[in-house]
């Protein structure tokens, strides 16, 4: 039987290169993968060596198809450790630990539900093993997560809150406008909600107990009123009302204050909890992202999450950077500022578990 020995730079071209030279009769016995080692001007190549056979037997004239080719791959995809160099031996456990921790990555991802775009970029390349797994994957999601760290120290003068009913605006409103004050800043606070049953009197109610004015306002005009009241605030927040895909003329109204506000030195902020799925953040984003220049998002509720995964993805998928986090209900304390230790911490096994920890409080 005559054997025939071909390499290439992978199994793949090596078992194509076969087929091409020798026709439906090639078989092939024995695989090795190994890797050049490097030289002056060369560096170290990775290689595969097949061994092959032309069949004389009628048993074996069929057509060598993907089938029989997925087969062998399953087959030789070790090789045999009795036939390796040391160096070889040590390419294949490194082979074996780095496919384990890209294992463990995926596993990692699913667990936070990590997804779309952002999964496909930390999966990119990428090559560790599975003690390495959490340490590289966590630092790939901080360099593809982004912050806006300079819009928590120096915000814009009029700050919109945005986002669908129930992801807790008003609450986290009531705690970023503490924060600033806290710090030296002059607040005030416009809400725009006077339709909702109970909204004005709930603002109001946190304006008091936190001595910040809150100004109502349901017509154009009335904005402006408030606006000169707070001449000289260093920082006004303005609630709004959930837009609704039955009340057109709520939405129009809204959006007509909007515009008002952006001819003011404003910034507009998404808010979204993070008990939603990554879809249904996307989709109140593709709501509001017509009408108002969305620069930052802000997410909620993290005590009702088991992760902030899907909020990362989300993050992610529309460019924008997260300037705060929210972990309960409480005023003004419930509030972080976006950083590297909330994310990982709110992340499952990544670091601190500020889950577990919360649950010894």
């Amino acid at each position: 039987m005559q054997y025939i020995t071909i390499v290439a730079d992978s199994y793949e071209e090596a078992a194509e290169k076969a087929r091409k030279e020798y026709g439906d009769a090639i078989r092939i016995h024995s695989r090795r993968d190994f890797t050049t080692p490097g030289g002056l001007f060369t560096r170290k190549m990775k290689k595969c060596e097949i061994t092959c056979y032309i069949s004389s037997s009628p048993l074996e004239e069929k057509t060598v198809g993907q089938r029989d080719m997925n087969e062998f791959e399953k087959e030789a995809k070790t090789p045999d450790p009795h036939k390796l160099t040391s160096q070889e031996r040590l390419d294949t456990e490194i082979h074996r630990g780095t496919e384990e921790g890209y294992q463990k990555a995926v596993k990692l991802l699913d667990e936070n539900y990590i997804s779309g775009p952002l999964r496909e970029k930390l999966l990119e390349g990428l090559s560790c093993t599975s003690q390495e797994c959490s340490r590289v994957l966590s630092e790939r999601i901080l360099e593809n997560t982004k912050m806006d760290y300079e819009s928590q120290i120096h915000p814009s003068r009029v700050v919109v809150f945005l986002g669908p009913t129930g992801a807790g605006k008003t609450t986290t409103l009531a705690k970023v406008a503490w924060l600033y004050k806290s710090s030296g800043k002059k607040v005030g606070i416009i809400t725009l909600d006077t339709y909702r049953v109970g909204a004005y009197e709930q603002i109001a109610a946190f304006g008091e107990g936190l001595g910040i004015p809150v100004e109502k306002v349901g017509r154009e005009d009335q904005l402006m009123v408030a606006m000169e009241k707070f001449t000289y605030f260093d920082l006004v927040l303005v609630d709004t009302m959930g837009l609704s895909s039955k009340d057109l003329e709520l939405n129009l109204r809204l959006k007509g204050l909007g515009l008002q506000l952006s001819r003011l030195n404003t910034t507009f902020t998404l808010i979204v909890s993070a008990s939603m799925k990554e879809e249904d953040m996307m989709r109140h984003y593709e709501r509001y992202k017509d009408d108002f220049s969305i620069t930052s998002i802000i997410v909620t509720k993290l005590d009702e999450s088991i992760t902030i995964g899907n909020a990362l993805s989300f993050a992610y998928s529309i460019n924008k950077p997260i300037l705060f986090f929210t972990d309960g209900q409480k005023v003004p304390e419930d509030l972080e500022k976006a950083s590297t230790e909330v994310i990982l911490g709110n992340l499952r096994g990544f670091g601190l578990d500020m889950r577990a920890y919360r649950g010894q409080l």
